[in-house]
């Protein structure tokens, strides 16, 4: 009973924590909008039958039932149309509900309160301000996670020593048998420095012995300082970041180098990491997200191939709100971390979330925050290139016209929502095989 209490906790605290982020990523659009003097009829989290609302001034603040998703509504977020619209159709008629949408909240002291009168670059800043809330949110996030928890990384106490090099066997010639195990080293055994250096890290011993292979060690055993020599093996090993990640080549393959090897396993403990550290990881996380919905298309076709052909999924490819929830829910339930390391976990995939909100929100494409960016952007350069060439004004971009495409938008993110839904449901990700 209480791992499913567990599950479901961890299940909750992700959907809290994306209706808060949604819920800021909404005031950032709010605050610059109600700055600029545009009238915002609503401000509301989620979609679906209203559960709270209340007017305050002439805004309703509004919950809905399904906290993923949000929006405010903004008098004139489309330009009436230039000239009378005389055709009909299903298009049409959507193209004509857009600019009238919110208007029924229009009074005559409304006139010049609308999104469309305002200069391209503060409707731009209106625009890129939830964004950029779900960016610094981010950052923030991951920041608690890595630099306020901490990571696992290797200690400097010796859990365990290998008798031989090929890792796997207990019984080898002393010509196959680890430097650490022909040393004497123990389970227990502290370094407390290398070639006459301070040992800080493993990193920093790591490096010592590439650069020269035997070395002394001074040893905390029992109490005692002891002394020994240690001849590392040089080989191929998988590298690693200063994160614990992988890294990976062009193909996506773990990158191998020359790495001196000892035999032992360090004990893990949890250490911070550095502020510049957790902020580079921030922007590597970007990199990462923003690579994956390039490569959306491609990346759903193989999910949905390996859900029906029964392969295994890959754990870095693209997931739905109920894999996430599933993944969160796994983590709090898991009797393998303490309660640190899952509320540690639990806010790095809130910001990761918060980091794919940003990207996402900045595709130029209607009806995303980058699609109405892109029409401001172009809406410079057709009002900048009319001045050079002496012509008039030509207003407002008219993006209401790019509804249609709108529509197939998303059209298109409904199916690719429905189909990483089913691969989550099917052929969940585990993190934990």
């Amino acid at each position: 009973m209480s791992e499913i209490l567990s599950y479901l906790a961890g299940i909750l605290f992700i959907v809290l924590g994306i209706g808060v982020s949604i819920g800021i990523h909404e005031i950032g659009h709010l605050l610059p909008a109600k700055l600029f003097g545009v009238k915002v009829t609503k401000y509301m989290i989620g979609f679906g039958p209203t559960l709270y609302s209340k007017k305050v001034g002439e805004t309703e603040y509004g919950l809905k039932a399904f906290p993923l998703g949000g929006y405010i509504a903004m008098l004139g977020m489309y330009p009436p149309a230039k000239k009378p619209e005389t055709k009909t159709g299903f298009f049409r008629d959507m193209i004509t509900q857009a600019r009238l949408a919110h208007s029924e909240n229009e009074t005559p002291k409304d006139a010049n309160r609308k999104f469309y009168q305002l200069p391209v670059i503060k409707r731009m800043i209106i625009m890129l301000g939830g964004p950029v809330m779900n960016l610094v949110l981010g950052v923030l996030l991951t920041v608690i996670a890595l630099t306020g928890f901490g990571i696992y990384q290797s200690s400097l106490k010796i859990e365990a020593v290998s008798v031989c090099l090929d890792n796997t066997s207990v019984q080898c010639p002393v010509s196959e048998q680890t430097p650490a195990h022909v040393a004497g080293l123990k389970p227990g055994d502290e370094v407390v420095s290398v070639a006459g250096n301070k040992a800080t890290d493993w990193a920093q011993i790591r490096d010592l012995l590439t650069a020269t292979p035997t070395a002394e060690f001074e040893i905390l055993r029992d109490g005692e300082v002891i002394k020994v020599t240690l001849t590392a093996v040089i080989q191929q090993r998988p590298q690693f970041d200063s994160l614990g990640n992988p890294i990976l080549d062009e193909s996506g393959e773990i990158v191998s180098a020359p790495q001196p090897f000892l035999g032992v396993f360090l004990a893990p403990e949890r250490k911070p990491v550095p502020l510049v550290q957790s902020i580079e990881a921030s922007g590597s996380t970007i990199a990462q997200i923003g690579t994956l919905i390039l490569r959306l298309p491609q990346e759903v076709v193989e999910v949905t191939a390996i859900t029906f052909g029964g392969g295994e999924r890959d754990p870095n490819g693209p997931i739905s709100i109920v894999g996430i929830g599933q993944v969160a829910g796994e983590v709090a339930a898991s009797d393998q971390a303490g309660f640190a390391d899952k509320l540690a976990t639990g806010i790095q995939i809130l910001g990761s979330l918060n980091f794919a909100l940003f990207v996402f929100n900045m595709i130029p494409l209607l009806p995303l925050d980058g699609g109405h960016v892109a029409g401001g952007i172009y809406e410079s350069i057709k009002r900048g290139l009319y001045r050079i060439a002496g012509k008039k004004d030509p207003g407002p971009a008219d993006t209401a016209l790019l509804m249609p495409l709108t529509y197939f938008v998303f059209i298109a993110l409904l199916v690719v929502s429905a189909l990483l839904i089913t691969a989550d449901l099917v052929n969940p990700i585990s993190l934990f095989g």
